[in-house]
């Protein structure tokens, strides 16, 4: 075992920066709800549900940057 290879995930998200933005994009989103569901609770599942979909489209853009970077291997 090398102790130098980063873990393929950290090493896609450090290859491609925008699939690091749509994670902390759908962080934020999170937060958002978060504080709108002390304000108003109409909108928090609007905001929460927003925060999932991003966040599995996140985590699907990476998996395809993985799979793709293997076939290349």
């Amino acid at each position: 075992m090398s102790a130098e290879r980063p873990e393929p995930m950290k090493q896609t998200l450090k290859q491609h920066p925008r699939l690091l933005i749509l994670f902390l994009v759908s962080f934020g989103l999170g937060l958002f709800g978060i504080y709108l569901a002390f304000i108003d609770s109409v909108y928090t599942m609007s905001a929460v549900i927003a925060s999932l979909f991003t966040f599995g489209f996140a985590l699907e853009r990476t998996a395809k940057y993985m799979q793709e970077e293997d076939r290349t291997r």
